[in-house]
């Protein structure tokens, strides 16, 4: 009897459900995992990008490269770009969206133990402004009340700065004047809090493996030069973005080496594609099954020196606007992996009007060489020989750099030599006007208006503003917009704007990219949207699966 109720107990426990569900993981920082994720041990994610020169990208946005950031800013932007809370729970706006109180997380600590507060967002927006810093990207903070009279040194006392520590809690924000985006604004990558205990210790060198203090869900472990990079969970992280990975690593390689050998050879779980291999992956049984695209939100386009001959010359911009046949590059040259641009504004963004802007800017070589000829450069005769700059090219944008040549010469007679350099010295050179000529892309840092046409083209002096192309009435029209409440006037303004500036042929815009990316078929964690494209990478939400 005693082996027959043995024998009835042994099979209970096999077919009860408690015995064969599986047991729940959890990673090193407490955080349950999905019921199909793969062992801690294989919860490591790698992704190439360039070697930052630095982390500390409040001082110069471009040092970062295209590395994890272990900070955490008051809100951060979810797959499809939109703020969501982060180091805030949330915040209060008044009715004329000048006045806006963000209320901090309870009990967030840096990774070295100290909470973080108020004040250390406080002194990052005024390092941020600080013109002893000479952030080239201080401009992005110009809403703030004082933001711009303090970065041109016309303030000097930072402490005017429209950023303050109500307590430890809470952070009061008073802007210029009304702007409806601003959330969009603090939660791009720069606006995190400082440690400034580190800062003052260390100096710029503060963000170095050895010295580095951060709040985010990730902390830096590991800075090997000229190898990689690796970032762990973070135990002093309370907030709502605990990642599930155990490791990110980056290994590093310049932008220019990108190949997909690496991701063949299983050494990285996601890598961009060229165009030169996208046939080959399409035909692959494998990597095929693991092309994605996602939208680009990016605008690639040939910027002028307006100030000096012969870009001075309205005529000749748009000569070269009416030169390239876009369809063909991004047909041929791009095998249909991009759209033909006529304007700034990218067809991610609702507020698109590329097609109305097309009359300006659309493929006419005859009005080309027309508008040349009454210039005084008939068939290019007397024409200054170009220098074409363009930052760090991958392959297929080196090939659609040579195919804009290429057309230039055939329809304009204009020779063009291409010259190439590292982002960090390319964007120098940028902001300096040292180029008078140049194929470059702007990736949106938001999804808003604000940010394709004010913070692009909005006149700048030499050292804050990419371009020296200047219209008083289109900066009026931006500036107005960005204060704009109403939608529908908002987008309506920024219309009138968009048609200066395409209308002035302040730039030849040439085509608007998808990204596409190989990703490994256990990578898990983010959306597949019914149009067949995939939303971003939130490294707080990637795991791997089982499979």
């Amino acid at each position: 009897m005693l082996r027959i109720i043995s024998l009835l107990l042994l099979a209970l426990a096999v077919s009860s459900p408690a015995s064969t569900s599986r047991a729940q993981l959890t990673n090193s920082v407490g955080v349950v995992l999905p019921d199909d994720a793969a062992p801690l041990n294989r919860q490591v994610f790698r992704v190439m990008s360039p070697e930052p020169r630095s982390l500390d990208i409040q001082i110069n946005l471009y040092d970062g490269e295209s590395t994890l950031l272990p900070f955490e800013t008051l809100l951060i932007r979810d797959e499809l770009w939109q703020p969501i809370p982060a180091a805030a729970t949330g915040y209060d706006v008044s009715d004329d969206a000048r006045e806006w109180t963000f209320h901090l997380r309870p009990g967030a600590r840096w990774s070295d133990g100290r909470p973080v507060t108020a004040h250390d967002f406080v002194y990052a927006f005024r390092r941020m402004l600080d013109p002893a810093n000479a952030n080239p990207y201080a401009f992005f903070y110009y809403d703030i009340k004082n933001a711009k009279a303090i970065s041109l040194g016309e303030i000097t006392d930072l402490e005017k700065l429209g950023v303050r520590a109500v307590n430890d809690l809470t952070l009061q924000v008073l802007l210029e004047r009304g702007a409806p985006h601003f959330p969009h604004v603090v939660s791009f990558g720069l606006a995190y809090p400082t440690p400034r205990w580190a800062v003052e210790k260390h100096g710029r060198k503060w963000t170095e493996v050895d010295n580095i203090v951060s709040n985010s869900g990730f902390r830096m472990a590991e800075w090997a030069t000229g190898s990689h990079m690796t970032f762990v969970p973070d135990p002093m992280y309370n907030g709502p973005h605990k990642p599930l990975l155990e490791k990110v690593i980056h290994p590093f390689r310049y932008a220019a080496a990108q190949t997909v050998l690496a991701y063949e050879n299983n050494e990285v779980d996601v890598e961009t594609v060229d165009i030169n291999d996208l046939d080959r992956i399409e035909r692959h049984p494998v990597l095929g099954g693991e092309l994605v695209r996602s939208p680009g939100r990016t605008t690639w386009y040939l910027f002028f020196n307006v100030s000096e001959p012969p870009f001075n010359d309205i005529r000749v911009r748009e000569a070269f606007a009416r030169a390239m046949d876009r369809d063909a590059i991004c047909r041929v040259v791009l095998r249909g992996a991009a759209a033909p641009a006529y304007s700034m504004m990218p067809p991610d963004f609702k507020e698109y009007n590329g097609e109305a802007m097309k009359s300006y800017q659309a493929f006419d070589p005859q009005r080309a060489k027309a508008l040349m000829r009454e210039a005084g450069y008939p068939n290019g005769r007397g024409f200054p020989r170009q220098e074409m700059w363009i930052r760090a090219p991958t392959p297929s944008m080196q090939m659609a750099g040579v195919a804009i040549q290429s057309m230039l010469l055939e329809h304009l007679g204009v020779k063009v030599t291409i010259r190439t350099l590292d982002r960090t010295a390319y964007m120098s050179k940028l902001y300096n006007w040292e180029m008078d000529f140049g194929f470059l892309r702007f990736v949106a840092d938001y999804m808003d208006p604000r940010n394709m046409l004010d913070m692009t083209w909005h006149s700048q002096p030499k050292g804050a503003g990419r371009h020296d192309w200047a219209n008083t009435e289109f900066d009026a029209l931006v500036e107005r917009a960005g204060a704009e409440l109403d939608p529908g006037r908002r987008t309506s303004l920024y219309r009138q704007a968009e048609e200066i500036l395409v209308g002035d042929y302040a730039a030849a815009f040439v085509f608007h990219p998808l990204t596409m990316q190989l990703r490994k078929s256990n990578l898990k964690g983010y959306t597949r949207y019914p149009d067949g494209t995939v939303g971003g990478l939130m490294y707080s939400r990637l795991y791997k699966s089982r499979d």
